[in-house]
């Protein structure tokens, strides 16, 4: 996405609270989403307001994961996804784009997904 320009969420990786600390008050700004790292179905993620939530959530994310991501908070955004294919050649397929119902912030498993014709 930077090498053609478009606009990306500001996000950076954690491996102690002092960094998510550092990260989210002054490279990214509150409102944050923490997400645990190589966690499935949302474990040890949540969204924090300012440090007292960040340490909060990121107390409990560093139990399963020894990292995490922090990223810009972008609830009420609307998600679209495009799935792609890639062969070993590089030859690439979009066999789908899918439009999100629910507004970001709702997880992607519990996310009512359509896939317009």
């Amino acid at each position: 996405m930077q090498q053609i320009n478009e606009p990306i969420a500001k996000g950076l990786a954690a491996c102690n609270i002092d960094d998510a600390l550092r990260i989210a008050s002054s490279i990214i700004g509150y409102p944050v989403i923490i997400r645990a790292a190589y966690a499935l179905g949302g474990l040890g993620s949540g969204f924090a307001n300012n440090d007292e939530d960040l340490v909060n959530i990121c107390t409990v994310a560093f139990v399963t994961s020894n990292q995490v991501l922090i990223e810009k908070d972008l609830r009420g955004w609307k998600e679209l996804e495009y799935e792609v294919v890639r062969d070993q050649f590089g030859n690439c397929i979009t066999p789908a784009a899918l439009e999100n119902l629910n507004p970001m912030g709702i997880h992607t498993g519990e996310s009512i997904v359509v896939c317009p014709l």
